[in-house]
């Protein structure tokens, strides 16, 4: 991370601390975007048990951020970008927490439905937006470590990106009926992509986040 460095060598292995739980949380919640990708492909049987076990670990790391929040609050006083850091650390954790329970709600769907039920068009588009919500929430919460305010906007950029495919995933509605069979597998297909925009959401919010912690300034 790149706040100033301080006299107190302590405060700064405090904040580097807070930096550290982040990045594992990033880590913890990458993985469970990876179980997603992997349902999409194979709908694994035992994935439902998995992120369950998984998405506690992340919940854990959230509780652990306030945990050291509250004790740097309480003993260090800290002022200006510190404390709109140390603050804003708790929000970008909140954001992440989140993020692990879309994945873990996106993963229940396609257990429900099964991966047998997207077509190539489908899975492609998905797997895109697999892969552009995992990249979008490992840079958002570097910029907010590195306080990159120029990439956390290429974070916001490419949700455009995200909402584009989700857009277009609802042409899988045109035809001139559907079994209630379809229509069923129609609807959870279009619950899921909108969890993925979701999740992208919550990267935009650590994004814009940032730009506050490095200016001062609110949109």
């Amino acid at each position: 991370m790149t706040l100033k460095e301080h006299t107190v060598k302590s405060y700064d292995k405090d904040l580097q601390s807070i930096a550290g739980t982040l990045d594992e949380m990033v880590d913890l919640v990458s993985t469970s975007i990876d179980m997603v990708a992997e349902m999409i492909k194979h709908n694994h049987d035992d994935y439902l048990e998995k992120i369950t076990a998984h998405d506690y670990k992340i919940n854990t790391l959230d509780f652990l951020v306030e945990k050291k929040i509250t004790a740097m609050l309480a003993m260090r006083q800290p002022m200006a970008v510190d404390l709109r850091y140390i603050v804003s650390a708790l929000k970008v954790a909140s954001n992440l927490e989140r993020v692990g329970d879309q994945a873990k709600s996106i993963i229940k769907k396609i257990h429900r439905i099964g991966a047998q039920a997207f077509d190539s068009h489908v899975r492609k588009s998905l797997l895109e937006m697999v892969s552009l919500s995992k990249g979008m929430v490992r840079d958002s919460v570097a910029a907010f470590n590195d306080q990159d305010s120029q990439k956390a906007d290429e974070v916001l950029k490419r949700d455009d990106e995200i909402d584009e495919i989700y857009s277009g995933l609802f042409g899988i509605l045109e035809g001139d009926s559907f079994s209630k069979e379809q229509a069923e597998k129609i609807i959870n297909i279009l619950f899921i992509a909108k969890s993925f925009e979701r999740l992208a959401d919550h990267s935009t919010n650590i994004a814009d986040i940032t730009k506050y912690v490095d200016t001062g300034e609110t949109k």
